[in-house]
């Protein structure tokens, strides 16, 4: 006999609107899946928003986590280092207040592309350097915004974390490209790109399908080359240029000559390699022959480290075992310091001579490194002067020695005001100064599109007016930079000889100084102030 079958109607313990009819086997089926899926589609989402937000760092995911970093575009501060917390708050409320001034004013963005991390010793940028850029684009910004001549315009900043290895540009420039249609900030340009790198040059072609002008703060390789990039550092071929005319006065040794040179295989150092070899190789018999070898090779420290980096040993002993007195280091700044110690470790260097050992660099300023570890007494006991053609000299012109540029004290003044515990030091290193430079160069070309009175100012019209520009008259339409009054314009349009550094390459700025750098201090050979482009026939003004 079949059992009956349970009727809830007889079950008083359950609520009287339940008891309406028997449970069978549909109804167990349809209730275990209608728990399954409340419970499954709960997970799932649980789950699904975790996984989405912990994959962003910020609430508005406009950062997402790359590994240990935090890469994308954001106006909003973000603790990429707790370093940089002040200056990061700073550019943020000037954001805020520059939005707030609309619709009265124009408000623009303006990406500052470079890394915000530094977390090891191969990082495309130190933590000092990272630093002491947005202090110096701050104070761009700052003067713009409440300048008497950019009243119609205000300028907020954003910052685009590209990893500290600038591994993440292809994000971060799809990111800034769909920006240039925000009606309440659109982007008109970008600034930083402290690299000569393949993958610098990679996100300036992308901003370049979207028209966004790029200005970089300290590029200086030549073949770094694109219709959109402008470049407020001299190139090397112009940086070298100066040392070859300094050489030249000072009656630099060329009969016992060196190169040392990075061997890695990125954009800057082998640019420098090559215009070293170009600019004094056969006057300086510079060779790789076997027979006469004078190129001797190390790896250096930047990127992802492989093997022995800044491993000076083998180089120096054969530069010193041929008795030189004038070597070209082909290198960045890190390397100085690590070189001049292994000359002091070098028994054969230790000869003396009536004429020093002259080391000849490029770089964007001072190796504040160098120059604060104990160098300088290695230096002078082992009779040996740094000679660095550079951007920027801060300290001297600080002393107010040299052609000291007219903007200079300015842009120190309310770097001071700014910043009053970064020290004077801050500044020696030249990256406040150029990334100063470089926005000032788009916030000149933001107020010329701004006084056209053709509506408001777009990415094409910024474009349009970076290009613009001449030395002479004065130099009216120029950049007044912390740096020196410089303009951009294509190399054939500046007057400049084809002799002349760089001709017939665009985009690098003409009148720039290029003062020549000793070290130790007190080595001053008078000589004339190097300017980019300047040639008997098209003199520039006064920097």
């Amino acid at each position: 006999m079949r059992g009956r079958r349970p009727d809830r109607r007889n079950w008083r313990w359950l609520p009287r609107r339940l008891r309406f009819r028997v449970f069978g086997l549909i109804d167990v089926i349809v209730l275990w899946v209608l728990v399954g899926a409340l419970v499954g589609g709960g997970t799932w989402w649980g789950v699904d928003t975790y996984l989405g937000h912990r994959n962003y760092c910020s609430a508005d995911h406009d950062l997402r986590r790359a590994g240990e970093e935090c890469v994308g575009v954001t106006a909003r501060p973000y603790a990429f280092d707790k370093d940089l917390k002040d200056v990061l708050d700073r550019i943020a409320s000037e954001n805020a207040r520059a939005r707030a001034s609309a619709p009265q004013r124009q408000v623009v963005s303006v990406g500052v592309v470079m890394p915000y991390t530094a977390r090891t010793r191969g990082a495309a940028m130190s933590k000092a350097l990272i630093l002491h850029s947005l202090q110096g684009a701050y104070v761009a910004q700052y003067e713009h915004n409440h300048g008497s001549t950019t009243k119609g315009s205000a300028v907020q900043l954003l910052f685009a974390n590209v990893g500290e290895y600038l591994d993440y540009w292809s994000d971060v420039t799809g990111e800034l490209s769909a920006r240039t249609d925000d009606k309440s900030a659109p982007l008109v340009a970008t600034i930083g790109f402290p690299n000569s790198d393949s993958r610098t040059l990679a996100s300036v072609e992308s901003l370049e399908k979207a028209r966004i002008p790029a200005v970089s703060a300290a590029l200086s390789a030549t073949d770094m080359e694109n219709p959109y990039l402008f470049k407020v550092s001299p190139s090397n071929a112009q940086l070298v240029d100066a040392l070859k005319a300094y050489a030249k006065r000072n009656d630099v040794n060329r009969d016992k000559t060196f190169m040392i040179a990075d061997d890695r295989d990125d954009n800057y150092v082998s640019d420098l390699r090559e215009v070293f070899q170009e600019k004094f190789g056969e006057d300086y018999g510079i060779t790789d022959d076997p027979v006469r070898r004078t190129v001797e090779m190390y790896q250096g420290r930047k990127g992802p480290a492989r093997g022995d980096t800044q491993d000076f040993k083998k180089s120096v002993e054969a530069m010193c075992g041929a008795g030189t007195r004038t070597v070209f280091l082909a290198g960045r700044d890190a390397d100085l310091h690590p070189f001049v110690k292994a000359i002091d470790e070098t028994g054969s260097c230790r000869y003396r001579s009536d004429d020093p050992l002259r080391i000849l660099r490029v770089s964007t300023a001072r190796d504040p490194v160098t120059e604060t570890s104990g160098i300088g007494e290695k230096a002078h006991r082992l009779h040996i002067r740094i000679v660095t053609a550079a951007a920027v000299d801060a300290p001297r012109w600080e002393r107010g020695e040299g052609e000291t540029p007219r903007h200079f004290g300015r842009f120190a003044s309310a770097y001071e005001h700014s910043f009053t515990g970064a020290g004077r030091r801050a500044l020696n290193d030249g990256y406040a100064v150029m990334y100063h430079d470089a926005l000032a160069a788009v916030s000149n070309a933001v107020k010329q599109a701004g006084a056209s009175g053709h509506g408001e100012v777009s990415n094409d019209d910024v474009q349009n007016q970076l290009r613009k520009g001449s030395p002479q008259d004065d130099c009216a339409q120029c950049v007044q930079a912390a740096s020196g009054d410089f303009t951009f314009v294509d190399a054939d349009e500046s007057g400049a000889d084809e002799s002349d550094a760089g001709a017939g390459v665009g985009q690098w700025p003409v009148c720039k100084p290029v003062p020549i750098v000793t070290f130790p201090e007190g080595n001053r050979d008078g000589s004339p102030l190097y300017r980019t482009y300047e040639s008997a026939h098209s003199k520039c003004p006064a920097p």
